[in-house]
C-alpha cells in the first residue's frame, strides 16, 4: 500500500515537472524573437521643415521702424517639433521673393538676438500702421506729392527709409533775374508710406501732373518750416542724407536776399 502511494506521488511530481517544462520553453522561444526585433529597431527620423528665421542684431526699442541693419535672416531646416517653428516668417513673404522687414514696426522692446515673429511686428500695409508709428503728442504724418518727372524716387525708396526734404523755389538773383533755388529743409525724415497712383488716379489729378506721394513723419518744429514756404515752392524728396547738389543753407539764402545779393 505504501509503495502504491509513493508511486502515485512520484508520478504526480513527474507530471508537474513535465508540465512546467512544456509551458516554459514556448515563452522562451517567443521572448527570443521579441528581443531580436527590439535590438534591430532604429529611431524613426523626424519630419524636417524649412523655415525662415530673423534675429535682431542689436536692441530695438518699442515703436521703432526696422532698418536693414537691425536684423539678419537665416533659412534652415528644423524638426517638426522644434520650438523655433513659431518664429517662421515664410508666411509673410509667400507672395514675394524679396525678403525684407525694413519699415516694419516693432510692437515691444527687443534685445539683441531676439527672434522676430509676425506677432511682434506691424506691416506697413496694416491699417493701424501709420498712426501706430507716431507719437501723437509731438509727431504728425505729412504727405509730399511726387510729380512725373521725379518718379525715379520710387525706385529706391522704401518704408522706414530716411530721406532729406528740400524746397525748390524761385529767388531773385543778381541783376534782379529770377532763378530756381534748392533749399534744404529737413535732413532726416522717416518715410511711413509710399503710393504710386494708378492710371485712373493719375487722370483724375492730371492738372497737377502727380505720379504719387510719399508720407513722412515730422515733429512740430519741422512742420513750422513748411508753413513758412512761399506758395509756389515745390518739395523735393531725396533718398539719402547727403546734401543734394545745388542745395543751399536755408538761413544763408535769406540773409543774401535781405542784402540784395
Amino acid at each position: 500500500m505504501n509503495y502504491r502511494v509513493l508511486f502515485i506521488i512520484s508520478f504526480l511530481i513527474l507530471a508537474m515537472g513535465l508540465s512546467g517544462l512544456f509551458f516554459m520553453f514556448p515563452d522562451e522561444n517567443q521572448t527570443a524573437p521579441a528581443q531580436n526585433q527590439t535590438a534591430g529597431e532604429h529611431p524613426v527620423a523626424k519630419r524636417q521643415t524649412a523655415v525662415l528665421l530673423a534675429q535682431t542684431t542689436r536692441s530695438v526699442a518699442q515703436g521703432a521702424l526696422l532698418q536693414a541693419g537691425d536684423y539678419a535672416f537665416n533659412e534652415l531646416s528644423v524638426d517638426s517639433d522644434d520650438p523655433r517653428l513659431k518664429f517662421d516668417l515664410k508666411p509673410l513673404f509667400e507672395n514675394t521673393d524679396n525678403y525684407s522687414l525694413q519699415g516694419y514696426l516693432v510692437k515691444q522692446p527687443l534685445q539683441a538676438g531676439s527672434f522676430l515673429s509676425a506677432n511682434l511686428l506691424l506691416s506697413p500695409q496694416h491699417p493701424d500702421y501709420l498712426f501706430s508709428s507716431l507719437d501723437p503728442k509731438r509727431e504728425v504724418p505729412y504727405r509730399i506729392y511726387i510729380r512725373h518727372g521725379e518718379r525715379y524716387i520710387f525706385d529706391s525708396l522704401k518704408t522706414g527709409a530716411v530721406v532729406s526734404i528740400s524746397s525748390q523755389q524761385a529767388m531773385n538773383g543778381q541783376n534782379r533775374t529770377e532763378r530756381n533755388t534748392l533749399i534744404r529743409l529737413i535732413d532726416n525724415a522717416v518715410v511711413l508710406q509710399t503710393k504710386i497712383y494708378t492710371q485712373d488716379e493719375q487722370l483724375l489729378d492730371k492738372d497737377r501732373n502727380i505720379f504719387g506721394y510719399v508720407t513722412v513723419k515730422l515733429d512740430v518744429e519741422q512742420m513750422k518750416k513748411f508753413y513758412s514756404l512761399p506758395k509756389d515752392a515745390h518739395l523735393i524728396v531725396l533718398p539719402n542724407n547727403e546734401p543734394p547738389q545745388g542745395a543751399t543753407n536755408h538761413r544763408g539764402i535769406y540773409v543774401r536776399k535781405l542784402r540784395g545779393q
